[in-house]
């Protein structure tokens, strides 16, 4: 067959120089990130290979609001059960703590299964570690209580009705759960980059209101010293003003979290924030769900939908269309894909397998786990161990 010269690949990539692309320059722009590192060098990471900086105004090296210098001058969020104080501390620093959303019977609940799957996943040979500490995934799977915090059940949350609302008035009713999962903050472990959740649709910024906005229960007691929640209060206007693809200029310090447990934090998904440096001997955990306004998925839901023998002879490419390529925003598996780039063919995102599983009959899902979890329990055959076993093994391949 002969294809007109015009579509031939060589011929549009001629015809497509850079000064003609039709938005590469604004997708492309690295806003508002670039600006914000130029104008902060401060908040530039830390390099995992080298023992991490203290004393130089790093980042991570703050404490919380009424200790610091800058900060215990303003009249920042603190836990309250009053909604309308939550709505002025969301609108005007992006976050609002909640005084006893869980009661000490269901954190406490909480906090013991959250712990007994950490380490029976890690007895199992399927944690997942990060910089800055173990994650536990996919928590609906893991135990009732879990699921129960989607629903913001009373019986697990009893702030439940009180957190639907607000979600309802920021979201809109329909939102949808975009990922629940657990966040650890080991002793040793290093900062995270900070970073606003819904950054998926940079360089644009909603102004008026976010499309995404997180829950985060707080199981344990967390401060400055075991690795809590680090955040730039009111940095979510800063992203809303500067608009999309915008400049940031300088920002203030950031600041630990400081929380008891039982306290549900609310925080805008264009909030500045990530994991602190724990100091403590002891682990940390915290549970996040980031929700999203309902439409933010696929219209077709290929990776139910499309058949065995498409599934099967499935080119990379036709398999990334179909969004069968995880990537650490979105489509991951029991926690597989997260450190994805999305790009196609990557080992690690891919989900064809956790798919074929289930159609032949023998996906095996990682459910509740611990340390009382029997020899059997933590060496079965489930499907994220086979998983990432392949992605491992083609990172050596490559190597």
């Amino acid at each position: 067959m002969s294809i007109p010269l015009e579509f031939t690949p060589a011929e549009v990539k001629a015809r497509s120089p850079q000064e003609k692309q039709l938005y590469t320059d604004f997708l492309k722009c690295g806003e508002p990130l670039k600006s914000m590192f130029e104008n902060n060098p401060w908040l530039l990471p830390p390099d995992l290979k080298k023992p991490l900086e203290w004393g130089t105004g790093r980042y991570w090296d703050t404490t919380v609001a009424r200790k610091h210098e800058y900060w215990k001058k303003f009249d920042l969020p603190e836990a309250t059960k009053d909604i309308d104080e939550m709505r002025r501390n969301l609108r005007e620093w992006g976050f609002c703590l909640i005084e006893d959303g869980m009661s000490q019977a269901q954190c406490n609940r909480f906090r013991l299964r959250l712990l007994e799957q950490a380490e029976g996943e890690r007895m199992a040979g399927m944690q997942q570690p990060t910089p800055s500490g173990q994650y536990v995934n996919t928590l609906v799977n893991k135990g009732k209580i879990f699921a129960q915090c989607i629903e913001q059940n009373p019986e697990a949350v009893q702030a439940g009705p009180l957190i639907e609302q607000i979600m309802d008035e920021t979201l809109g009713k329909g939102w949808i759960c975009h990922s629940f999962l657990s966040n650890g903050a080991d002793p040793g472990g290093y900062p995270q980059g900070l970073h606003i959740d819904q950054g998926p649709l940079l360089p644009w910024l909603t102004q008026e209101a976010p499309a995404l906005f997180n829950t985060m229960y707080i199981p344990q007691d967390v401060n400055d010293e075991n690795g809590s929640t680090l955040v730039i209060p009111g940095s979510h206007k800063v992203m809303a003003e500067a608009g999309s693809g915008g400049i940031i200029g300088k920002l203030p310090p950031a600041v630990n979290l400081e929380a008891r447990a039982g306290t549900i934090i609310l925080f805008d998904g264009r909030l500045l924030h990530g994991t602190g440096v724990n100091r403590t001997d002891e682990r940390r955990f915290v549970a996040t769900m980031s929700n999203v306004k309902a439409w933010m998925r696929s219209q077709e839901n290929w990776v139910l939908s499309v058949s065995p023998e498409v599934l099967e002879s499935a080119s990379p490419k036709l398999l990334h269309r179909m969004g069968f390529q995880a990537l650490v925003y979105g489509g991951t598996v029991e926690g597989f894909g997260l450190g994805a780039r999305g790009r196609i063919d990557e080992p690690w995102g891919s989900l064809k397998q956790f798919r074929q599983a289930y159609d032949e009959g023998h996906y095996t899902r990682v459910g509740e786990l611990s340390a009382q979890s029997t020899k059997a329990e933590l060496k079965r055959d489930y499907t994220l161990r086979f998983a990432m076993k392949n992605a491992r093994d083609a990172r050596k391949a490559d190597s």
